[in-house]
């Protein structure tokens, strides 16, 4: 084809895993980033599998309609390995993340053993063939000028890696999370011969990538510390973000002055080990008599858990799921939100999704985390709430009841929010683009 008969405006492709019909934050990043990339004037396409050909953790149809309708989506097929899986051993699949169930059964470790040796890095590797060949068809086609890679999955890098090998086309890989320094990572069953196999990719990935984006400092950090300093340049972080405008929230009319009341929203798990912040809401309640403490929790977790917080704690109230647009009215009308760092901390560079949201919602945020980590770095930045530090209860006590005492029914103002708009972000990124 002649390129001088295309247009002028520089030509993208994004390939991930995760794309509509697959939900969640690993498909809001680069779709959002996408519509706004073709919004400044840049063509782009995705490659991406056919839906029975994944395995998606989680559904939302109605991304799908969020898309611009002149962005390319390329879909490929694949064997789904995932899919015998289920039948031969739909009993014995290990929890999502590699999470310890609370029986874990001999079969279950078989299987991760298995998928540790015989999918390296992971099993979501089977569209990779299939993927290298119709990228380079793409590229041919339509004079791509860069080609981003998205992981999670790993295995996605090595698509851009054979890519970058068979046309020297500028490549950019993306880190939602780390690879090798995932915090399961231990959990795998992997032997040192799979172990080695597994950073030698990691470390051929990150050399030869033009440009490596983290979604945190601290990931970004914990990437470029096994390169040579040499390589530090290619280095650079564009964090997850908010889909909206915040200078579009409204502000309720419909707190009640006598009641602060906590919010929390989304998925709750015993491991987030929360009770010593709810003991220390448990004491400020005693203390001061008004206004009354209400926490209320929207989202999922597990009967036996809910019923032993809701025993101990009767300032603590469970309701369910909610549909998105309810729970965004319930973290505009909260006097603060409450947001969930780590228990244990192998990286500074977690960074929850919900964080974006909350932003978002402009109600003050408690972060019951650490003081020195990359959300407090955000929250601190955007003076959108407080540090409850894990461990020290009369921080907690302090904190808190400076938070009561002076809180106010106004939203935070959006000024400190904007890096974290998708529409800057696709402008940081077009500025990192090689001219």
């Amino acid at each position: 084809m002649d390129k001088s008969k295309l247009s002028e405006k520089r030509h993208i492709l994004i390939i991930t895993y995760y794309w509509p019909p697959a939900g969640g934050i690993a498909v809001r990043r680069w779709m959002a980033l996408a519509n706004e990339l073709y919004r400044k004037g840049m063509e782009v396409s995705v490659l991406t599998l056919e839906p029975n050909s994944a395995e998606f953790p989680l559904l939302d149809e109605t991304l799908e309609a969020s898309i611009h309708p002149n962005i390319n989506v390329h879909r490929i097929r694949a064997f789904n390995p995932f899919k015998w899986v289920k039948k031969l051993f739909s009993s014995s699949i290990p929890a999502p993340a590699f999470a310890p169930k609370s029986r874990e059964t001999h079969s279950a470790n078989w299987l991760t053993v298995l998928r540790s040796h015989l999918f390296i890095p992971d099993p979501r590797k089977s569209w990779n063939r299939r993927a290298v060949k119709r990228a380079i068809e793409i590229i041919q086609e339509q004079c791509i000028d860069v080609v981003i890679t998205s992981s999670p999955p790993p295995s996605v890098h090595l698509i851009g890696l054979r890519t970058k090998r068979k046309t020297g086309i500028h490549w950019i890989a993306d880190f939602r999370d780390p690879w090798t320094d995932i915090f399961y990572y231990s959990r795998l069953g992997h032997s040192k011969l799979s172990r080695a196999i597994d950073k030698r990719l990691e470390m051929m990935v990150l050399t030869k990538a033009d440009q490596v984006l983290a979604v945190s400092w601290g990931f970004a950090r914990l990437l470029s510390d096994k390169l040579p300093p040499e390589h530090l340049k290619k280095f650079h972080v564009l964090t997850n973000g908010m889909d909206f405008d915040p200078s579009s929230t409204v502000s309720s009319k419909n707190s009640d002055s006598s009641v602060f009341r906590i919010v929390y929203t989304g998925v709750l798990a015993q491991s987030y080990q929360i009770e010593e912040f709810l003991e220390s809401l448990k004491l400020i309640s005693i203390q001061i008599k008004a206004p009354s403490i209400a926490f209320d929790f929207y989202g999922s977790a597990p009967p036996q858990y809910i019923e032993q917080l809701e025993e101990l704690f009767d300032f603590v109230h469970f309701h369910g799921n909610l549909p998105q647009e309810k729970v965004l009215t319930k973290q505009i009308e909260a006097d603060a939100l409450f947001l969930i760092g780590p228990a244990d901390y192998e990286t500074t560079g977690h960074i929850p999704g919900k964080l974006f949201e909350y932003l978002g919602a402009r109600r003050p945020i408690l972060y019951f985390g650490q003081p020195n980590d990359d959300v407090m770095r955000i929250i601190q930045e955007t003076q959108a709430g407080i540090c409850l530090i894990r461990g020290d209860s009369p921080q907690h006590l302090r904190a808190l009841r400076s938070q009561i005492e002076e809180h106010s029914k106004d939203l935070l103002p959006v000024d400190g929010l904007g890096p974290y708009l998708r529409k800057n972000q696709a402008q940081d990124f077009i500025e990192l683009l090689p001219s």
